[in-house]
């Protein structure tokens, strides 16, 4: 038998309960993408400027504030709501750090999600470092079935990727998702993987308000150029970005290239047809030609046939604002695996 008393308390509790459930929805929850251990430099170098740890806080909607610290440092705020940039969702984020921050060794990386009822959720990160290294081989080789973990081989900089049979994939069609290998000592030399584009998000549809979608190769790159944004969003200067342009009628598809300023480009005139789930090969040669000035070309050649022996289309620059650097894949409103991967260095052909 259930005295009054007692029911009435039961009853206030539960209504309690349910009301502040209504009132202040679930309880916030991190996941840092990548796990809560992550190396960087142990390859022998680092790719460039910055380190990336990258996750989401779910749900997005319900957070009031994001920061992270470094060693105990002061917090420091993070983005969490989707810019049409480098943050795709809300929710998402991006904990970016300058390599010259890290401390040789293991760092503690503490992150604090704010619910809006006030309630704190914290996550730890052990980023461990690697300085002094010998330098990233070269060549340098990626087969993607000998892989376990994506970063062993490369640096996820942004996006979630995913290891598939084929190679690494993208799981969000957004703004640039970028992967990165090599060194910022890295000058002559040429990249050659293979691309399947699976989907795309058009242009003027969606979150695409940058009217392209592409898969790409970028040569030289040093990092994101501080702009004080968090995560920062200016991509240039760099070597060169080469993309292969995506379009809703897949008989348009063409090259172009930028030669690490925004507005500098050389876009081809020859259009390409291409399908969904065909593999192409894709290869991208920088090289420092003996007058000083740096030459870009690339290739693109269905699987299966023949390797054509002129480029597709070359990109010539004068004064290269970066004159070496590492190597990024990149998928930019577009749903790709990109499969094995070579680096060679020019003089060894």
């Amino acid at each position: 038998m259930i005295h009054g008393s007692n029911f009435r308390k039961g009853w206030v509790l539960a209504f309690l309960l349910t009301f502040n459930s209504f009132t202040f929805g679930q309880s916030l929850d991190i996941d840092v993408w990548y796990g809560s251990e992550q190396s960087f430099g142990h390859l022998g170098g680092h790719p460039q400027r910055w380190v990336n740890l990258l996750g989401h806080v779910s749900p997005g909607e319900e957070i009031e504030s994001l920061h992270f610290s470094l060693n105990g440092s002061e917090l420091r705020e993070l983005s969490f709501r989707e810019d049409y940039k480098r943050i795709a969702r809300t929710g998402d984020f991006n904990v970016e750090l300058l390599c010259s921050e890290l401390k040789s060794g293991k760092n503690l990386l503490h992150i604090v999600a704010k619910h809006q009822s006030q309630e704190l959720v914290t996550a730890d990160v052990t980023v461990i470092n690697y300085v002094e290294g010998p330098g990233w081989a070269l060549p340098y080789e990626i087969h993607w079935s000998d892989v376990e973990d994506i970063q062993d081989v490369a640096q996820i900089v942004d996006g979630k990727w995913i290891l598939t049979g084929a190679g690494v994939r993208t799981t969000d069609r957004y703004y640039d998702r970028v992967l990165a290998f090599g060194d910022e000592r890295w000058v002559n030399y040429e990249v050659q993987t293979t691309v399947t584009i699976h989907a795309l998000t058009p242009p003027k549809s969606g979150p695409n308000k940058t009217n392209v979608s592409h898969a790409a190769i970028a040569t030289r790159w040093p990092g994101h150029d501080p702009d004080g944004n968090q995560p920062t969003v200016k991509w240039h200067p760099l070597g060169a970005t080469a993309e292969f342009r995506l379009g809703s009628d897949l008989s348009q598809c063409r090259w172009r290239i930028f030669d690490g300023q925004q507005h500098l480009r050389v876009e081809s005139d020859r259009r390409r047809q291409i399908q969904f789930e065909k593999p192409y090969h894709m290869k991208h040669r920088v090289e420092t030609l003996s007058n000083g000035h740096s030459r870009f070309q690339v290739k693109l050649w269905a699987v299966g046939e023949e390797e054509p022996e002129n480029a597709d289309l070359e990109r010539w620059e004068e004064n290269d604002d970066v004159q070496a650097g590492s190597v990024l894949l990149l998928a930019h409103f577009s749903d790709v695996t990109f499969g094995d991967i070579r680096v060679i260095p020019i003089d060894a052909r």
